[in-house]
């Protein structure tokens, strides 16, 4: 039980990390819940728990409780506020290089709502598995917004008919047919992979 209020994936984010990694039972104790939401008040970035935890694990093995964990995220969370202050200003340097070259990527995009989403996700530091997910969004995104059933299915004939030497069931069929539009309307609207950057 998480407190009204905090975020969902916060909390289930760290949770499922210390969890799947002690193979213990799938429950916190109000001690552990507690010490995450003080976390989260703190506005501790998942980054950073995750990186602790992964520390954590590798100096001790499979400890019983997230409380072992503390002392460890509060010293990543020093040197993340450390390294964000400017104090490694190469790191902060090519950071700032980074943010502008996504800028100037997501310019070229013209298309808003994506312009926005692509913003929000480039407001901070990601992982590959953040890019890979969002990389899905972006392709269920477009789906959703251009291709109703009536161009799936004009899609699929004219692909028949392209393809004639390719057998697959229907299901995979439209699969594919689906990836091979979002494809092209990524291209049309410049909306590039995150999952290389």
């Amino acid at each position: 039980m998480q407190k009204k209020g905090s975020d969902e994936n916060y909390f289930y984010s760290i949770a499922y990390e210390f969890l799947s990694r002690t193979k213990r039972s799938y429950f916190l104790s109000p001690l552990e819940i507690d010490l995450i939401l003080k976390w989260e008040e703190k506005k501790i970035p998942l980054s950073v728990i995750k990186k602790a935890l992964k520390e954590g694990f590798k100096r001790a093995g499979r400890k019983k409780t997230l409380l072992y964990f503390k002392k460890i995220v509060e010293k990543e969370f020093k040197n993340y506020l450390s390294l964000s202050s400017g104090k490694n200003m190469k790191t902060a340097k090519g950071d700032n290089q980074k943010r502008e070259e996504h800028k100037k990527l997501i310019e070229i995009i013209p298309d808003e709502y994506f312009k926005e989403l692509y913003a929000e996700f480039f407001s901070e530091e990601r992982t590959f598995d953040e890019k890979v997910k969002f990389d899905e969004m972006i392709d269920k995104k477009i789906s959703e917004r251009f291709f109703t059933d009536r161009i799936l299915e004009e899609a699929e004939i004219e692909w028949s008919k392209k393809y004639p030497f390719i057998s697959v069931d229907n299901n995979t069929k439209r699969k594919l047919v689906e990836k091979y539009l979002i494809v092209k309307k990524r291209e049309e609207l410049n909306l590039f992979s995150v999952m290389n950057l």
